[in-house]
């Protein structure tokens, strides 16, 4: 059977019907044209958080905040945890479904969630339910702690944690071994209680990596707050959210991981990575190249952010403002490199809990496999193409949206420059190892 960790690194690799020139050359057009249009059109900045389309009706954010509501949510985060300690423990269902539940349903599925209903691993967190609990027992107030989180700490904490994650599932010895995934989540689960003891609950937001990464990509769902005192819910623009996300100590590290842990994923199955690696003992080799890739794109920021100021004369557009424009890039890289694998390991999840108790199986020559339905080849490459183009293309626009907010008259346009090359640089990076033959 094809397991899941295999399947979320090889689907789409090398079987699309689309030309790889053909994609380069529309990917490379499609963001030249939006960078062109903007520089002649876009002189003032017109996104901000406090601008929505409408609030949603009354009775709706009321409901959305009652206390049922929120411990129901808290009841099924810790549902949905202990049911995938259970699998992981007893194997129920097969090798394979434990292992994609965490890094396929949970990790990839992470995604579409926040981009179409906010931050919802702020109110499903598991580690949220046992802290509260923890505090009860011990009458002690959740939100206090033995200490107060230095502001400079900012998400330091979750973008190690992030690459902790990429690290477990893309380098770490027997990463496919539920043993491994086990003990990592058991140790990120005590780390994080202990952290929460001593900062109190708030260390949650700086330092829970999944709740960090699910509020940084919900920036860009439809679905907001208002961003004054009353905090209703609204509907809002996507690019009004992201351009509410605050610099902060950590932010450009956590986005050069995000991007990175892709990236890296896709090159690792390439023939030039096979034969660089070949030979060499293989976790020691993944994590050299797990963490070149985070810092190649760190350093590409902030490459960018000194030829900004010098292009500028001194205007301070940082990696901190840059940063929140890649993160639809991020975002549209793991649609293009993980819609197929979500979309078998939900019909295994489907199968197993609610439908056969089983996975679904074909058996061709002998060798058994994972037999659920895909879209057609050519809508798969389409997917790819477009996500990888699209992502591009918004973060286009965010980082011209922030530039003109932080750059002086004048030197508007070429400052922003260097970050247009390097996103046409990703782009055609990304389609390349999405469509290597």
């Amino acid at each position: 059977m094809v397991s899941a960790l295999t399947l979320a690194h090889v689907v789409g690799h090398g079987s699309g019907p689309i030309p790889r020139t053909y994609a380069l050359i529309a990917g490379a057009t499609a963001l030249y044209a939006s960078f062109d249009a903007l520089r002649l059109r876009w002189q003032d900045r017109r996104f901000d958080e406090r601008r929505v389309w409408r609030g949603m009706p009354e009775p709706l954010s009321l409901a959305a905040d009652h206390p049922l509501l929120r411990r129901t949510l808290r009841v099924v985060g810790a549902a949905l945890a202990l049911l995938t300690l259970t699998v992981l423990t007893t194997g129920y269902g097969g090798h394979e479904l434990g292992i994609g539940m965490v890094y396929v349903l949970f990790w990839v599925g992470l995604v579409p969630a926040s981009l179409l209903l906010g931050p919802v691993w702020r109110l499903l967190n598991p580690l949220r339910s046992v802290h509260e609990a923890v505090c009860a027992l011990t009458r002690v107030p959740p939100d206090e702690g033995l200490r107060r989180l230095p502001k400079r700490v900012g998400v330091w904490p979750a973008a190690v944690g992030l690459l902790c994650f990429g690290w477990l599932e893309l380098a770490a010895p027997a990463r496919e071994s539920t043993s491994t995934v086990l003990l990592w989540l058991w140790l990120y689960g005590a780390v994080q209680l202990i952290a929460a003891m001593v900062y109190g609950s708030r260390w949650f937001e700086r330092g829970d990596t999944f709740e960090v990464y699910s509020s940084l990509i919900a920036a860009m769902s439809p679905l907001g707050r208002s961003s004054d005192g009353d905090r209703r819910l609204v509907l809002r623009n996507p690019f009004n959210g992201l351009a509410g996300v605050r610099d902060e100590p950590g932010l450009t590290a956590l986005v050069s991981v995000m991007l990175a842990l892709t990236a890296f994923d896709g090159f690792a199955n390439t023939d030039a990575w096979k034969a660089v690696s070949d030979g060499l003992p293989e976790s020691p080799t993944r994590t050299a190249g797990l963490l070149g890739a985070a810092l190649l794109v760190l350093g590409l920021l902030r490459l960018c952010a000194w030829a900004a100021r010098r292009l500028s004369r001194g205007a301070s557009w940082g990696t901190g403002l840059m940063a929140p424009s890649l993160v639809p890039v991020a975002v549209g890289y793991v649609f293009a490199h993980y819609a197929s694998v979500l979309m078998v390991e939900a019909q295994r999840f489907v199968d197993v809990f609610f439908v056969s108790g089983e996975p679904l199986t074909a058996h061709h020559g002998g060798a058994t496999a994972t037999a659920y339905a895909l879209p057609p080849a050519i809508v798969l490459s389409l997917l790819q193409v477009v996500s990888v183009v699209t992502g591009h293309v918004f973060g286009v626009i965010a980082a011209h949206d922030s530039a003109v907010g932080a750059l002086p008259s004048g030197h508007k346009v070429l400052p922003q420059v260097p970050l247009f090359v390097v996103m046409i640089a990703f782009t055609l990076g990304g389609l390349t190892l999405l469509l290597n033959a």
